[in-house]
């Protein structure tokens, strides 16, 4: 294979992943029945992701040149936007917190958390250590108390958002919650993916509590 013909069959790749999540939510459900596409779908397939297809592979200049940089730009775009909203205290939150008053530049400010709800058992609020952002993403998906379920980094960006910003999740779908997780997730470049890693700082607790 030419090395032309693989550059092309690696773009169409990841354009079609890329498409694939900004058309359709993969969330796994127990008893999940996979259903037929709606009108409405179907027809934004055609009118949006086909056209953005035919607009990259109609001519080999437009892969090998306009769609990298394309992918480029609007990759920097989506981070650029959720590192605003990571330090922006109103966008996010209803009492001025933003996600870098726990979490400056994506790392700690070191100390706990208090949650806005005390506990039933206690009567008193909890208080969770602050971990560093950078090489979380490299941990996720994995399995959260709070949840009690394996969640995803938006998931637990939106645990975030509830429980310390007193806000409404982002919907997961919005160009709000992908942005963010962008940024999130690119502070964990380069780092070694451990799906379902206990964080240091974690491990640390449990053993203090022994």
């Amino acid at each position: 294979m030419s090395v032309a013909r693989l550059i092309q069959s690696t773009l169409a790749v990841v354009l079609v992943s890329a498409l694939s999540f900004s058309v359709v939510s993969l969330t796994a459900q127990e008893g999940h029945k996979p259903k037929p596409l709606t009108m409405e779908q179907k027809m934004m397939m055609k009118n949006k992701a086909m056209k953005n297809m035919d607009t990259y592979m109609a001519s080999m200049d437009a892969m090998m040149k306009k769609l990298p940089m394309h992918l480029k730009e609007t990759q920097d775009e989506a981070i650029k936007m959720g590192e605003k909203l990571f330090n922006d205290g109103k966008a996010l939150s209803t009492n001025g917190q933003a996600c870098a008053s726990c979490h400056p530049g994506g790392g700690s400010t070191g100390g706990e958390a208090e949650t806005p709800m005390a506990s039933e058992a206690t009567g008193k609020p909890y208080k969770l250590p602050i971990p560093t952002l950078v090489g979380a993403a490299a941990t996720f998906p994995k399995y959260k108390v709070p949840n009690d379920a394996v969640v995803d980094l938006t998931d637990m960006q939106n645990n975030c958002i509830m429980m310390f910003m007193a806000a409404q999740p982002l919907d997961k779908g919005s160009v709000e919650a992908r942005a963010l997780t962008s940024y999130v997730a690119s502070l964990s470049n380069d780092d070694k993916v451990s799906v379902g890693a206990m964080p240091e700082m974690m491990k640390k607790m449990m053993m203090g509590k022994k």
